[in-house]
């Protein structure tokens, strides 16, 4: 996997990069665009999408199901673990949507 597309909520966002930013193959994104209605676009490399599931696995023995780091994490891995699971082919782009109030198919217009 070279890149992935990820669209969260803006908050989502820095808490995810946040998480991510000190494990040693986290690299920030070069941009981060307003998409709509406070959510963002990015594009993270297979490495730092890699890095990011560490981190978002290693919640899981520093919190319970009632905090916030463990409600926080839980839903983003399940997500890009699942997406990352269905990919068939290679040249496809892979588009993670990490935000209930988005459809996976209204990703696709512009901002």
């Amino acid at each position: 996997m070279a890149s992935a597309e990820l669209i969260a909520h803006r908050d989502t966002w820095e808490w995810l990069a946040a998480l991510a930013v000190d494990h040693s193959h986290f690299r920030t994104p070069p941009a981060v665009e307003d998409f709509k209605e406070g959510r963002v676009r990015t594009v993270l490399s297979g490495r730092s999408l890699i890095a990011l599931l560490i981190e978002l696995w290693n919640t899981r023995p520093t919190g319970t199901p009632l905090e916030g780091d463990w409600a926080m994490a839980v839903t983003p891995y399940n997500r890009i673990a699942a997406q990352l699971a269905d990919v068939v082919g290679q040249g496809e782009t892979i588009r993670i949507v990490l935000d209930d109030g988005l459809s996976h198919g209204s990703h696709e217009t512009d901002a």
